[in-house]
């Protein structure tokens, strides 16, 4: 998961997300899942910025990191890992805590 330090990755606001699925049927990596609330989320360690994912989204939910509004930045339970937090490896908590200094992601 080195390389994953370059990637931009996605945000993903559930608040507009209208759980259509065609985030994550578009998604070459399975790195988007429906949650509970049957809303997009984020798998951090599975995206690999392909962004197939956004031009799918019918309701503008999805974008680049770099590009997501800042509100959406803020808003809990859209990303998160593919194990326990407590299972992470010391590199992928600093990736993940890299990226989200990087973009300005605020919250845990």
């Amino acid at each position: 998961m080195t390389e994953a330090k370059q990637w931009e990755m996605v945000v993903v606001d559930q608040d507009i997300c209208i759980g259509c699925n065609a985030c994550v049927a578009a998604c070459p990596y399975q790195a988007l899942e429906m949650d509970q609330e049957n809303k997009a989320a984020l798998i951090f360690d599975k995206c690999k910025d392909s962004f197939d994912c956004i031009p799918v989204c019918p309701v503008t939910c999805i974008w680049k990191s770099g590009e997501a509004p800042e509100e959406s930045k803020e808003k809990e339970g859209w990303v998160h890992f593919s194990k326990p937090r407590e299972q992470l490896t010391e590199e992928e908590k600093k990736l993940y805590d890299e990226w989200k200094a990087k973009y300005g992601i605020r919250h845990s």
